[in-house]
């Protein structure tokens, strides 16, 4: 895993995921179609439940980490866990899960902003960080 710098989780938060919607908005119809099949999901706010999920995760293991950096936190299958946030979501309605996906997102800025870049000397931090921001944003990248 290449390493990442606490400048680049920000820059990802507030431009890449912060643009996210908008630019999911912005394409046809048969492109927001062909991109959902493309990422696995039927409906643009499953993936969006997928993303705040993982953040959800971030955020309360990070925080355990800064805490106690012995905290020994438990792989989920991801498949399952995908499954799960997506059915988490299923009765929201499209606007509070859009405002929720705002709030979460803030909440992954304002940790990034707050932790001192020796925090990403800690593997798990590192890791957690990289895997739910930044190759994430590449994973799931609106062309």
């Amino acid at each position: 895993m290449p390493k990442i710098t606490l400048r680049q989780v920000r820059q990802d938060l507030e431009q890449g995921w912060g643009e996210y919607i908008n630019k999911f908005n912005a394409l046809s119809p048969t492109a927001q179609a062909t991109f959902l099949k493309e990422e696995g999901f039927e409906r643009f706010r499953d993936l969006l439940a997928h993303i705040i999920g993982w953040w959800e995760e971030s955020l309360w293991i990070i925080n355990i980490i800064v805490d106690d950096p012995s905290f020994p936190w438990e792989e989920r299958d991801t498949d399952t866990f995908n499954q799960e946030l997506v059915e988490k979501y299923q009765s929201w309605s499209e606007q509070d899960l859009l405002l929720y996906y705002e709030k979460v997102r803030l909440a992954m800025l304002d940790l990034a902003t707050q932790l001192p870049e020796s925090a990403l000397m800690n593997k798990d931090i590192h890791d957690w960080l990289s895997l739910d921001v930044i190759e994430h944003l590449q994973d799931h990248k609106i062309a």
